[in-house]
């Protein structure tokens, strides 16, 4: 009978997240219109948008006839989507148009994402804090990236392979997610800092630990190890890509990617910093509040690598996309955020929550752009059908 009874639970419980999930993902669907249906109104994308398509038909091939402070410049080394498009055999069909694929697929990885995001903060989180949390998040560039991509982006493909590498937990999944990720975009790269942070903590249970001695004696378990194995690997492979086929991803400032970009950027694109993640900066502010309060060492460690992530956005024009990257890290404050605030006092996440809803989400590439909402864009999907069956 007792085990009938926790089924029944956990069948419960289970139903009560996909409903979840499903409402937040219709939430960012119908509000967010899909940028890459734009593509369907060129004649020939195949011309316009070339550069990809030989990087597709090309993959560890240098991209010719690129500027390099384009974006396509930067596709060096970012494999991963390119060659699934290539095992999919999406190609110059119909003049390109059915490279649209790629994207409608990024956009149904929201639905996972979400599914992974709830699991993990109800985990370890309390459970109301949790739900506002994920529903904040939906409200940001982190799951509008899943819909809003017209230059082969494909943040959400990367997003969803990171969030991947913490929800897993066998070591050989993890390390395929991660690859996926950093072979993504390189960004990745730089969000492995808070991936290991997540799983070391997972690792004691997010008991947060107060000594260093404490910290280190659950670094050495499988899935830190993992962590920092998959990024040794990145730079090992990628160092012999480089060597090997003469792949290199042009940097400078000429190129838009360098630290001299910093003193400009921090005088002019600062707001960038805050539309990032919106209200859930007070995630990682009162997160912060509490370990110093509780002397604890992590504090620095958070502020440590949110620093890393500045500098690394602000080395790059579109700041916003570079930021959240972070998100892990972010994902580790709310955690750590919700062990610590004993009373859980429920109306910071709703302040949070109300900052996500309101403030119109933006990514900064140059200057603030508004990702327009739009009333439920199902009809506009279907022309993806109209044009390609």
């Amino acid at each position: 009978m007792k085990n009938r009874a926790l089924a029944a639970g956990g069948s419960v419980g289970s139903f009560q997240n996909y409903t979840i999930v499903s409402i937040l993902f219709v939430l960012v669907f119908a509000t967010t219109f899909p940028k890459y249906l734009e593509i369907l109104d060129d004649p020939k994308p195949y011309d316009t948008y070339n550069y990809y398509f030989q990087k597709i038909s090309a993959p560890f091939s240098p991209t010719r006839s690129v500027d390099e402070s384009s974006h396509g410049a930067k596709l060096t080394f970012r494999f991963t989507v390119p060659l699934l498009a290539k095992l999919l055999g999406i190609g110059a069909e119909n003049a390109g148009k059915g490279i649209v694929w790629l994207y409608v697929i990024q956009s149904v990885l929201l639905y996972p994402f979400l599914y992974m995001l709830t699991k993990i903060t109800f985990r370890f989180a309390d459970r109301a804090q949790g739900l506002y949390f994920t529903f904040a998040c939906a409200f940001t560039y982190l799951c509008k990236a899943f819909f809003w991509d017209y230059d082969f982006w494909f943040d959400g493909y990367a997003y969803f392979f990171l969030l991947a590498g913490l929800y897993l937990r066998k070591p050989f999944w993890v390390f395929f997610m991660l690859q996926c990720a950093c072979w993504t975009d390189e960004r990745a790269v730089v969000a492995l800092p808070g991936v290991f942070l997540f799983h070391v903590l997972q690792q004691a249970d997010f008991t947060i630990p107060n000594r260093i001695d404490d910290f280190l004696k659950y670094a050495p378990k499988a899935n830190p190890l993992t962590t920092v194995l998959a990024g040794v690997a990145y730079i090992v492979i990628r160092l012999f890509i480089s060597v090997n086929s003469g792949l290199v991803t042009p940097t400078g400032e000429a190129a838009g990617v360098s630290v001299a970009l910093i003193p400009f950027q921090m005088h002019n694109r600062l707001i960038g910093i805050f539309l990032t993640f919106e209200g859930l900066w007070v995630v990682v502010i009162l997160s912060i509040y509490f370990l110093v309060k509780a002397r604890n060492f992590l504090a620095w460690v958070i502020a440590l690598l949110m620093s890393v992530q500045i500098i690394v956005a602000f080395s790059v024009f579109d700041i916003t996309r570079s930021m959240t990257y972070c998100f892990p890290l972010l994902l580790v404050c709310f955690i750590v955020w919700s062990r610590l605030d004993t009373k859980r006092e429920m109306y910071n996440m709703l302040i949070v929550l109300l900052l996500c809803v309101i403030i119109p989400t933006q990514y900064l590439i140059f200057f603030p752009r508004q990702i327009p909402m739009t009333i439920f864009s199902l009809q506009e999907m279907l022309t993806i059908f109209k044009h390609n069956f």
